[in-house]
Formats: structure tokens, sequence, C-alpha cells
């Protein structure tokens, strides 16, 4: 075999070699684009090299057979020595059948010392999750449910410069046999979307729980008025009397006061979640999209998680991901999402119980 076949075979020690001598091969074109990998691959070689080297040492707890209350418990209370930040990245739950569910249990991160928990969440909206479901098993890389009481876990990455403290309590009541594990890593780079963000990046929550909507009214999914970041996942969950709430289409909007339309992000509120008419397949669990629970039982009940990991939303001077409850055509058009009031609703939209969760980086 030559050796223009054989420059295809390179460990790292020898591609500054490479580099160094491809321009002039007499390998021509062919060389240049083996160049091109190797240059990208001795990239990624010298960047595990400096990042692995510089990850600091995990940390965490566990709790086995506890009782949660309607108290505020403290779960872990973690300290950072000088000149290090840490990453949170697993969280995972679990309690016994009965009443009061897990499911509803609060949990709360506190970073850097605040008063107000700036993360807030119950196990099941965390996961997608927006009405009483105990399907399982079901997964993705970020969070699943792992078993038909409980077992919810997540790895979503919490970034903090000095401290974070993480409680829990139940609104509803006393529940036994509670086991929970959360767990970081000292310096561990984030990285979402192929972007690595800021040592100092913060997370920012944004949610309501059973919000009245409107017909055609908009919802802010994300609501930031300034800043730049980067928009991570979202779980919407709809309970209407009809079932044209799914024409709403998602727009993106950056900077923050940037008019009607923005970013059309979706041409119906099912094709956000990467599905077609009216959620055809039913209930899915997809890298990064799915469709967690679905009822036409007294009216028809939804929800849906979105992550934007592959394909990134960021922004500058702020940020809104607005949806629709339901929409309307554009009488000189013939196209729906393209006119902000008036026009001629599709269907019969109506009144609507909406709730949503998004996850969003700011830095």
């Amino acid at each position: 075999m030559d050796r223009c076949h054989r420059s295809g075979h390179l460990d790292h020690v020898h591609l500054h070699m490479y580099i160094s001598r491809a321009t002039y091969s007499e390998c021509g074109a062919l060389e240049m684009g083996n160049l091109r990998a190797a240059a990208v691959a001795f990239s990624f070689v010298m960047l595990l090299s400096t990042t692995t080297s510089d990850i600091g040492m995990p940390f965490g707890n566990g709790l086995s057979a506890a009782t949660l209350t309607t108290e505020e418990m403290e779960l872990f209370n973690h300290t950072l020595d000088s000149g290090k930040y840490g990453v949170m990245t697993h969280f995972w739950v679990t309690g016994s059948h009965g009443f009061p569910s897990v499911d509803d249990a609060v949990f709360r991160y506190y970073i850097d010392g605040e008063q107000n928990a700036s993360i807030e969440f119950t196990p099941s909206l965390a996961c997608g999750v927006g009405f009483d479901n105990d399907e399982a098993p079901w997964g993705t890389a970020w969070f699943g449910k792992g078993s038909a009481s409980g077992g919810w876990f997540h790895n979503f990455r919490i970034p903090f410069q000095k401290t974070v403290r993480v409680t829990a309590f139940h609104p509803l009541g006393t529940m036994k046999g509670f086991f929970v594990v959360v767990r970081g890593v000292e310096n561990l780079p984030v990285v979402i979307g192929g972007i690595t963000l800021p040592s100092t990046a913060r997370v920012r929550q944004f949610q309501a729980v059973n919000q009245t909507v409107d017909p055609l009214q908009y919802v802010p999914i994300v609501d930031l008025k300034e800043g730049r970041g980067l928009h991570f996942m979202s779980t919407l969950a709809v309970q209407s009397a009809s079932f044209n709430f799914i024409e709403g289409c998602f727009h993106a909007y950056t900077p923050y006061n940037t008019p009607f339309p923005g970013l059309l992000v979706s041409t119906g509120t099912e094709d956000y979640y990467n599905s077609a008419w009216g959620f055809s397949a039913g209930k899915f669990h997809m890298p990064t999209a799915g469709l967690t629970y679905v009822s036409l039982i007294h009216g028809f009940k939804m929800s849906a998680y979105r992550f934007h990991d592959m394909d990134p939303l960021p922004f500058q001077d702020g940020f809104r991901l607005v949806w629709r409850n339901g929409d309307a055509i554009d009488p000189k058009t013939g196209h729906k999402c393209f006119i902000e009031t008036g026009g001629n609703a599709v269907g019969h939209p109506t009144q609507s119980l909406v709730t949503f969760y998004s996850w969003v980086y700011v830095f």
C-alpha cells in the first residue's frame, strides 16, 4: 500500500508531523483532504488532553429509605475550593407506591448562596411528563424513567461557581420510602449542541402550572429580556376541550424586541416535536423530542418535550420562545403562522390549561 493510502491511518503522536508535511505531498488534493481530517482530529486530541487533565473530582450524596414531608429538607450541600467551578451532572429519585407520589415532590437547587432557588422542579415535569403517567421504562441521554414507581433521572448540567445546596419537600403531605441521588464534577466543561459554555454560565428557568390561556393567545415559554445564552429544553403540557390548539406555531425572537414573526421554528405544535399530522404515530420518546402523554378522555390532553442540543438556539440581547394556543391563516396568502392578529382561525380553538417548564443557559 502506498503512502497516500497509509496516510489515513494516523495516531495522535504523528499528527503534527503529518500536518506540517501534507501541503508539500505528491499526493495532491487527496492529501489535502486528509490534512483537513487530520487537523480536526489533532484539535480534538489536544482539546481532550487539556480538558481531561483539568477535570476535578466527583462529588454528591444519596439518601435511602427516608421520609419526605411538607418541610423543606436539605439533601446535599457542597462548597468548592478556591479556583474551581462545579457542575451538577446527575439526579435520580424514586419512592414507594401510593399517595403522595414522588412524581409531585419538589426539588430545589440553590446556586452560589442565593436565598431563592433559581432551579425548582418536580421529577415528572423535568422529565417531560405533564400528567400522571407511570409508563416505563424509557429514556434518552438527558433524562428518563426506569421504574413503574419513580425511577426518574436527569443528567442536566447545572454549573455553579462557589456553592450548591439541594433540598426537597412534598407539598401534598408525608411520603415514606424516599430514595434520591445527586452528583456532580469539578471543572467539567459544559457542552451543548457543540457549543462549549463559559464556566460562568448559569441556568435560568421559566415555568407555569395550569395557566388559563384563551384561544389564539400567545404563551411565552421563555421570556428573557436581556443577556446572551443558549436555549436548552422545554416541556409543554396542554389540556383543552378542542384539538385545534395543536395548530399553534412556535416563534423564537432574538434580540428580545425582534418583531413578529421572528424566527419561525415550527408550522404547528406537533412538528416542533418532530412529529406530524396531529401526532398521528402516537406517543414516542426520541433523543431530541417526545410525546410523553396523550388522552382523548374528557377533551384532549398532551405533554411533550423538546431539546435543542442537536439544533442549537443561541441568543443575544434577550430571547423569547413563544407558542400560540391555536393559529390563524392569512386570507391574503393562505399561509398559517405569519399573521399576528386577525385572519381565519384554524378550526375552533378553545380556552386551554397550559403548563410549561423551560431550561435556558445564560452567560
